[in-house]
């Protein structure tokens, strides 16, 4: 290669390496705001925690009919935005049966909606809801209805995050084949290994220090389990952006684009841990009855 070829590839991979550095740099700054105020809410619960759930589900609410619709601040958002409000309240309140039948409800709204404009997308917008609106309805209840329910929050935070992590260095340090480029062209095997070794070890740590000596191996399984959804959670919302043809589903957030972006894992995470409590309680009441 000639001086003048290599003049003229340098700056391209220099300016690829200070792109990459700005944004994990960005990255690093916004977790340091988000994550103390993400476990203040926690530990506070109440109407703290249930206003800063809303708040994360109206925006990624907007954020996925912005997607879907190619449009911001349409006639559907605000209505599931409105039943939105509704059901988080209702939620706060105890009063789950209402919050998730306004789940249902905004969903049902947003595909008669849109069925006028595109019957394809009617099916999307009724995704969203189910999505978005169910799992927040779910992550409050686990919060506030749960026995040991601030600890349980804690520990599902503070699993995510660490898988996160985990797939994040795994990635980028070891790299290696490719899970799924048609969904994710960035995520690799050895990052969802170190997303899972992660989750686990947050798991076994958080349990260990707040129940003590225990079901060791439980600790541990919890915690790769959920880290496992919140690896399939990222994955799915990629093949999501995909679909729509979008890079990220906003730049709200810097370092990491949008709210979508950054909770999709959560959302996943949430999801399967309230499912598997609500099943067990389901289980005993069941057991407890015939016993």
């Amino acid at each position: 290669m000639t001086g003048e070829e290599l003049e003229k590839h340098t700056p391209k991979i220099s300016a690829s390496a200070s792109v990459r550095r700005d944004g994990f740099i960005w990255r690093i700054a916004s977790a340091a705001v988000l994550a103390p105020a993400a476990l203040a809410a926690v530990f506070a619960g109440g109407a703290l925690f249930a206003a800063a759930v809303a708040f994360c589900a109206i925006i990624m609410l907007f954020e996925w009919t912005r997607m879907v619709e190619g449009r911001d601040f349409t006639p559907i958002f605000y209505v599931q935005a409105l039943a939105a409000v509704g059901a988080l309240v209702a939620a706060s309140a105890g009063k789950f049966e209402l919050a998730f039948g306004l789940c249902a409800a905004a969903a049902a709204a947003g595909a008669v909606l849109e069925m006028r404009a595109d019957t394809q997308r009617a099916s999307w917008i009724a995704f969203g809801p189910a999505y978005i609106l169910a799992p927040s309805v779910a992550l409050i209840w686990l919060r506030t209805a749960v026995e040991n329910g601030q600890v349980l929050t804690l520990m599902l935070f503070l699993i995510v995050w660490a898988a996160d992590s985990g797939g994040y260095f795994g990635g980028r340090l070891v790299g290696g084949p490719k899970m799924s480029p048609a969904l994710s062209p960035a995520k690799t095997w050895a990052g969802a290994v170190g997303g899972v070794i992660f989750g686990a070890l947050a798991g076994f740590g958080v349990a260990r220090a707040v129940f003590g000596e225990g079901a060791t191996g439980f600790y541990i399984l919890a915690g790769a389990s959920l880290g496992l959804a919140s690896i399939l959670g990222d994955m799915a919302e990629s093949g999501f952006k995909r679909i729509f043809g979008v890079k990220d589903a906003s730049g709200l957030i810097p370092g990491h684009g949008g709210f979508l972006d950054r909770l999709d894992g959560m959302i996943f995470a949430t999801t399967a841990m309230t499912l598997v409590l609500f099943l067990h309680m389901i289980g005993a009441r069941v057991y407890g009855v015939q016993g």
